[in-house]
C-alpha cells in the first residue's frame, strides 16, 4: 500500500500552507471554557462555591496532560483530517450544549474534555508548524517562535472576549468556541486531504489504565491543593481521604509503568537524561513565582474593578511583555546565550516586579502604576520558560521525547499550577487573617479615630432615612470592609516583598549550577519536537 508524503492537498499552495497553520493554532485560542474570568460569573450564576468551580477549571490541564500518551497511538490509528476533524467537531459540539444548556455540571465537567480535545489538535498544528519552518526544529527557535503565537494569541483572546462578556452574557464564551472550532473545520477540510500517511497502529496497545491512575491522581491532588484552605486541610476527612487515595494512584501508576511492555509515561526519562529532573524542578520553581499573578490579579480586582475592561488592559501589557521575551529569549539561546544567564535575568525580573508591586500597592491607584510591574511579570515568564524548555529538551532522543514532554507538561501545568494556587491563597488568607486581628486591637470605642470615624458615618446614613439602629449596624459593616480592605492590602505587601527576596536567592543558586551549561549534541537535535 502506498501511503501520502503530505498531509496537505495538490492544489494548496505553498504559499499559505505556513499562515494556515498559525491562524489554526490562533484560532484555538479562542476555543475556551471556564476561564479566570467566567469562573466568578458561573459561581455567582448558579449558587457554587467558588472552589468548587476552581477545582473543575483546574480539570482541563490536567485531560490536556493525559491525553499526551494517548495522542501519540490515536495520529497513527487515524488518517491526519479524521483526526483532526473528530477533535474540532467535538469542540464545536460541546461548546455549542455548553452554550445552549444551562446546566452547571455540564459546564464543570466540560472542562476537561475540553482541554483533552485542545491537546489533540494543538499537538498536531505544532508538528505541521514545525515541518513548515525547519529553524523550528532547533530547540530554541521552536520555543521561541510557538511560545510567542501560542501564548501572544491567549492574550488576544482575553483582550477581544473580556470586553464581550463584559457587556452580553458570559456564556457567549462557549459561542465564541463554537464559532473558532467550525472555522478550524473548515479550514481543515480545504487545507488536508483524507489519504493514510503511514502504518495504521492498532489502539488495543493504548494502556488505558494507566490513563485512569495519572488522571485519577491529577484530580485528586487537584482536590486537596483546592478545597485544603477552605477544609482546614487535613483536619477534614474528605481532604485526609483525598490525600491517601491519590497517593496509592501514584503509587500503582509509577509500579505499572516500570513492568508493562508499553509504559503510559516511560519514567526512565528522568534517570536516563540528568538534565531532564533538573528542568523539571526549575519548571516547578518557576511557577511559584508564575502564580504570583494571583495578588497581582487580587489587587487589581480591587482596584479596577469599576473600570470598564481593566482585564484587557492587563492583557494588552502582557502581549507587549510576551512579544518581546518569547521571540528574543529564543534567538539569543540559539545564537548561544548562556542557559544559567537567562535564569538568573528571569528569576531578577520576577524579584524587580513583585518589590515594585510590594512599594505600588494602596488604597487608590491608577492602572498606570502596575504597567511596569506587569510588563517585568510577563518577561521574565517569557524568558524562564523559553530556556528552561529549551535545557530540559536538549539532546533527548526522539525515543523518550513524548515522555519528555510528559514531565515538563505536569509538573508545569498540574503540580506547579495547582501547589502555587495552594500557596498564595492559603497565605493570604492567613494573613488576611493575622493583620485583621492585629488592626482589630486598636479598633475600641477608647479610640478617637474610631469613634469619630464611627460617628460621622452614623449621621450620613440617619440623613439617608435610617433609624439609629439600621444606621449603627451600616457603619459598623463600612467599617469592617474597611478593617478588611487594610489587611488585604497589608498580607499582599508583605507576601510581595519575601516572594522578591526568594527570588533573588533563586538567581544565585541557578548561577552556581554549572550543568545549565552542558553542551548540546546538534546530532541529537535535529528531529521535529513533535
Amino acid at each position: 500500500m502506498s501511503y501520502a508524503s503530505s498531509p496537505y492537498r495538490n492544489s494548496v499552495p505553498d504559499r499559505i500552507k505556513g499562515p494556515a497553520i498559525v491562524l489554526l493554532v490562533l484560532l484555538q485560542s479562542f476555543v475556551l471554557s471556564i476561564t479566570p474570568t467566567t469562573a466568578s460569573r458561573l459561581s455567582a450564576f448558579y449558587g457554587i462555591e467558588p472552589d468548587t468551580v476552581t477545582w473543575f477549571s483546574q480539570t482541563g490541564a490536567v485531560g490536556m496532560v493525559a491525553m499526551i500518551p494517548v495522542y501519540y497511538r490515536l495520529r497513527m490509528y487515524f488518517k491526519k483530517a479524521d483526526l483532526l476533524l473528530f477533535a474540532l467537531t467535538a469542540q464545536a459540539f460541546l461548546s455549542l450544549l455548553c452554550y445552549t444548556i444551562s446546566y452547571a455540571p455540564l459546564l464543570l465537567s466540560g472542562n476537561f474534555f475540553m482541554g483533552l480535545l485542545k491537546l489533540i489538535c494543538l499537538l498536531d498544528f505544532i508538528s505541521l508548524l514545525t515541518d513548515r519552518y525547519p529553524v523550528m526544529r532547533h530547540r530554541a527557535m521552536f520555543y521561541g517562535i510557538y511560545y510567542t503565537i501560542a501564548r501572544t494569541s491567549g492574550e488576544l483572546a482575553d483582550i477581544f472576549v473580556n470586553p464581550m462578556l463584559d457587556e452580553y452574557n458570559w456564556q457567549y464564551i462557549y459561542f465564541i468556541a463554537a464559532i473558532a472550532a467550525g472555522i478550524c473545520m473548515i479550514i481543515c477540510v480545504l487545507l488536508f486531504h483524507r489519504q493514510r500517511m503511514h502504518r495504521k497502529v492498532p489502539l488495543y496497545q493504548v494502556d488505558w489504565l494507566s490513563m485512569f491512575l495519572f488522571a485519577g491522581a491529577a484530580l485528586l491532588l487537584c482536590y486537596v491543593l483546592t478545597f485544603g484552605r477552605t477544609k482546614d486541610w487535613f483536619d477534614d476527612r474528605s481532604i485526609t481521604g483525598a490525600a491517601i487515595a491519590g497517593a496509592m494512584l501514584v503509587l500503582l501508576f509509577v509500579y505499572r509503568q516500570y513492568h508493562v511492555k508499553r509504559p503510559f509515561w516511560n519514567l526512565r526519562v528522568f534517570s536516563l537524561y540528568k538534565q531532564v529532573p533538573l528542568g523539571v524542578a526549575f519548571m516547578l520553581l518557576l511557577y511559584v513565582f508564575y502564580s504570583t499573578n494571583i495578588l497581582f490579579n487580587q489587587y487589581a480586582g480591587y482596584n479596577f474593578h469599576r473600570e470598564e475592561n481593566y482585564l484587557s488592559w492587563v492583557a494588552v501589557i502582557t502581549l507587549g511583555a510576551y512579544l518581546l521575551s518569547f521571540p528574543l529569549t529564543g534567538l539569543l539561546l540559539y545564537r548561544g546565550a548562556g542557559v544559567r544567564v537567562m535564569l538568573v535575568i528571569g528569576l531578577l525580573l520576577y524579584a524587580g516586579s513583585l518589590f515594585l508591586f510590594c512599594q505600588t500597592v494602596q488604597t487608590y491607584n491608577t492602572i498606570d502604576r502596575l504597567i511596569i510591574p506587569y510588563l517585568m511579570q510577563g518577561m521574565a515568564y517569557g524568558v524562564m520558560l523559553t530556556t528552561l524548555s529549551t535545557f530540559t529538551a536538549t539532546n533527548v532522543p526522539r525515543k523518550f521525547n513524548a515522555d519528555r514532554v510528559m514531565g515538563s507538561l505536569s509538573f508545569r501545568y498540574i503540580i506547579g499550577s495547582f501547589a502555587g494556587y495552594a500557596l498564595y491563597s492559603n497565605w493570604l488568607f492567613r494573613g488576611m487573617a493575622r493583620e485583621r486581628a492585629f488592626l482589630s486591637e486598636d479598633v475600641t470605642y477608647y479610640n478617637p479615630v474610631y469613634t469619630s470615624t464611627l460617628s460621622h458615618l452614623k449621621a450620613g446614613f440617619l440623613s439617608k432615612g435610617m433609624d439609629a439602629t439600621q444606621a449603627g449596624n451600616a457603619a459598623l459593616s463600612v467599617l469592617s470592609k474597611k478593617l478588611q480592605l487594610q489587611a488585604m492590602l497589608a498580607s499582599l505587601r508583605d507576601i510581595a516583598l519575601y516572594v522578591a527576596v526568594a527570588a533573588v536567592v533563586a538567581a544565585l543558586i541557578a548561577l552556581l549550577i554549572k550543568r545549565f551549561e552542558m553542551h548540546e549534541i546538534a546530532a541529537r537535535n535535529k528531529y521535529k519536537l513533535v
